[in-house]
């Protein structure tokens, strides 16, 4: 198996030795309105995030005209179908107009393909990596057009067991496939915290150590904060979080994402807590020298030592600073003579020794 555990989106790295790509999931918030969705890239651009990605898809060639919805929406029934035609009237000249805006505000460029058209356009596009949805890990014929890229690959795992998700991994693979992000996720929306199991991040990297892991986020805005630091902290270094203009804004995915103001927080939280992860180290960081010299203790002399008189423990005490003789060093010291006269609260120096 190849062993890719970095590689680039664009000219961004990303791997364990890198700070996470962070990813506003902008899907179809945007409510096919072009106006929104460049102000979604301005702000999502403003508030720190690498990327930001929109969904390319057709209603018909998703789901069937029958198929029932099976989440909660402001009407009280109806077709996945209906609700996804709503949304899908972009087409290849506004995903061009997205792509260049991300290229002119510097930021990437990406958008979840469903099908084999939304693929070859937004290869035509230049996208740097694709991003698979949860509920297409089984979509192998998809899969394989994605794979043909030559992209990195990011695939959500939500819904699937870690079985399902090998051997999707062992199918990419096959097909070429070599840089790849495996990334946890909750598929129900919204995820409570009880039901984000943030450790199921450290099993990808277990099971799977030849990808990057990463995290897609459903949790509420409000607590994306704390759960992508946790995220983070275990080991993803790819954190998607859904992202909106205004929460309060009906249908699609506004309920459950973040704002620009909960985004712009989020990626501080996170950027801090790369910070204090740091790295593993063996030896002092500088920052503690002082305190390792001066908190420590040495052997001092607990009372007046005669020249010529046999050291005891019972004429020692141990105080700060450590600067003298290290109270490892006890042994050697006891038994040894005092050379000459050591005053009260004096360092024992070797010198003092004989």
């Amino acid at each position: 198996m190849t062993d890719t555990k970095q590689f680039l989106i664009g000219s961004q790295p990303v791997g364990l030795n890198y700070p996470a790509y962070i990813i506003a999931e902008g899907g179809v918030n945007h409510r096919c309105n072009m106006n929104l969705a460049l102000e979604m890239i301005r702000e999502a651009k403003q508030a720190g995030a690498n990327a930001i990605k929109f969904q390319t898809y057709k209603a018909e060639t998703l789901v069937t005209k029958w198929a029932k919805r099976y989440w909660e929406d402001s009407e009280p029934s109806g077709t996945q179908y209906a609700i996804f035609k709503k949304s899908d009237h972009f087409g290849p000249k506004e995903y061009k107009r997205l792509a260049d805006y991300c290229g002119e505000q510097d930021i990437a460029f990406l958008s979840t393909p469903f099908d084999y058209e939304a693929v070859e356009l937004l290869q035509e596009l230049q996208m740097p990596a694709f991003k698979i949805a949860s509920a297409d890990l089984t979509n192998y014929p998809l899969l394989r057009r994605i794979a043909a890229t030559g992209r990195p690959i990011i695939q959500s795992i939500g819904a699937a067991t870690l079985d399902e998700a090998g051997q999707w991994l062992e199918f990419a693979r096959s097909c070429g496939a070599e840089a790849i992000c495996m990334a946890h996720c909750v598929l129900h929306y919204p995820t409570t915290a009880d039901e984000a199991n943030l450790r199921r991040i450290t099993l990808i990297g277990k099971r799977f150590p030849g990808v990057v892991a990463g995290y897609s986020d459903h949790t509420l805005g409000s607590v994306c904060n704390e759960i992508s630091v946790a995220a983070v902290t275990l080991g993803a270094r790819v954190i998607e979080k859904h992202f909106t203009l205004n929460r309060k804004w009906p249908g699609d995915d506004h309920y459950h994402s973040a704002d620009p103001q909960m985004l712009a927080r989020m990626v501080e939280s996170v950027r801090t807590a790369e910070r204090a992860l740091g790295v593993a180290y063996e030896d002092v960081l500088p920052c503690e020298e002082n305190s390792r010299k001066f908190a420590r203790r040495s052997i001092i002399a607990a009372r007046e030592i005669g020249k010529g008189q046999c050291i005891t423990e019972e004429m020692l005490i141990m105080k700060r600073p450590g600067t003298g003789i290290s109270p490892t060093e006890i042994s050697k010291v006891v038994g040894k003579i005092a050379a000459r006269k050591i005053a009260e609260d004096a360092a024992i120096e070797w010198e003092d020794l004989q």
